[in-house]
C-alpha cells in the first residue's frame, strides 16, 4: 500500500539516515547511531536523533531533557543517547512529527533514526542495516518461528551493512551484491561507579570476581565481553530487554557474597537509582570501532549532499 501510494509517505526538509536491524535482539544499532551522529557533528553537521522511545511511560512527541526526565519516562535508549551525545533527541511514534519538532527547536540539518529499517511512512535518504554475524546461521524464519522481523531478502534494500560479531553469514550474502559491507566491534572506554560518581579504567576488571547483569537483546554478548577483558564472571543475571530495575533487584545483587564487584551496561545503569545502588556497582561504557570508518562516512556524506542539492 505504501508502494502504490495508497498510504502516504511523509517527507521532511532535512536528509534522514536510518539505522536499524532485521532480526530480534541486540545487534548494536544504538551505539552505531551514537558513533555516526558524533562523526557527522565533527564534519560540521547539526544532527538530531529521532526514536520512538520503546517502553516509555510518557505519551506524545517530545524532546528529551536529561536534567528533568527519567529513563522510564522517555525510554532507556533515548535517555542514554541524549546524555552521551548532548545532541537533540526527539521521541515520538510518528518520526516525521518528531523530526519536525526538533527542527522547530534546534538548527538541525540531518536526522538519524534509531531503529528505522522497518519504518515505511517516512522517506529515508540513507538506509543502514546492522547485522549480527553470529546469528541467522540456520533459522531464517520470521518471528515467532525464527529471529527475523521480516523476510531476510529485505537485506538487499540497505544502502550499506554493518556487521558485528564476526562475518556476515554465507546464507545471507547473496542478498548483498553491490552493497558496501563494514564490520565493527566494541571497544571499552571506562568504568563508572554509580553510587559514588567515580570513573575508573576498565582494566580494573581484570582478575576480579564479578556479578554481571544486563537487560539487553543479547545478554550473553555482554557477559562474554567482560570475560574477554579478563573479568572472572562468577554470576550472570539476565533480564528482558529494556527491563526497569527496582530496589529488590539491588538487594538481590548485594546478597551475592562471591562477587567483589557488580557490573552492568550503561543502558541498564540509566534505569537505576544511584541512591539505591550497591556500593560496588559499576557500569561499563563502550563505543563501536568501525572498520574503514572514514570510507563509510564519505559515502554517507555523499548521499546527504545529494539530498541538499535536490
Amino acid at each position: 500500500m505504501y508502494s502504490t501510494g495508497f498510504i502516504k509517505v511523509s517527507e521532511v526538509p532535512v536528509p534522514v539516515i536510518s539505522v536499524g536491524n532485521i532480526t530480534l535482539g541486540g545487534t548494536g544499532k544504538t551505539p552505531v547511531v551514537e558513533k555516526i551522529s558524533r562523526k557527522l557533528m565533527q564534519a560540521g553537521f547539526h544532527p538530531a536523533i529521532a526514536t520512538r522511545g520503546y517502553k516509555r511511560n510518557r505519551k506524545g512527541t517530545f524532546i528529551v531533557d536529561v536534567n528533568k526526565d527519567l529513563a522510564e519516562d522517555v525510554g532507556d535508549e533515548a535517555f542514554m543517547l541524549s546524555r552521551k551525545t548532548g545532541m537533540p533527541v526527539v521521541v515520538g511514534t510518528n518520526r516525521a512529527d518528531a523530526i519536525t519538532m526538533g527542527m522547530e527547536s534546534f538548527r538541525i540539518d540531518v536526522a538519524l533514526l534509531d531503529d528505522g529499517f522497518q519504518l515505511k511512512n517516512l522517506k529515508k535518504d540513507v538506509e543502514i542495516l546492522v547485522v549480527s554475524g553470529g546469528k541467522g546461521k540456520t533459522n531464517r524464519n520470521i518471528f515467532p518461528l525464527g529471529p527475523y522481523r521480516e523476510p531476510s531478502e529485505r537485506i538487499k534494500d540497505a544502502d550499506m551493512i554493518l556487521v558485528s560479531k564476526g562475518e556476515l553469514n554465507g546464507n545471507l550474502k547473496h542478498y548483498t551484491e553491490g552493497i558496501p559491507i563494514f564490520s565493527f566491534q566494541y571497544r571499552p572506554v571506562y568504568l563508572y561507579n554509580l553510587k559514588h560518581s567515580l570513573t575508573g579504567h576498565y582494566n580494573f576488571l581484570k582478575g576480579k570476581d564479578i556479578l554481571a547483569f544486563s537487560g539487553l537483546g543479547d545478554n550473553a554478548s555482554f557477559f562474554n565481553f567482560l570475560k574477554e577483558l579478563g573479568a572472572h564472571v562468577v554470576c550472570e543475571m539476565s533480564y528482558p530487554d529494556h527491563y526497569f530495575y527496582g530496589r529488590k533487584d539491588m538487594e538481590r545483587f548485594s546478597r551475592c557474597q562471591d562477587a567483589e564487584i557488580i557490573v552492568t551496561t550503561e543502558k541498564d545503569a540509566v534505569k537505576i537509582d544511584p541512591e539505591a545502588a550497591p556500593e560496588n556497582l559499576y557500569y561499563l561504557t563502550v563505543e563501536v570501532e568501525i572498520e574503514r570508518e572514514e570510507e563509510m562516512m564519505q559515502m554517507i556524506q555523499k548521499k546527504l549532499n545529494a539530498h541538499i542539492k535536490r
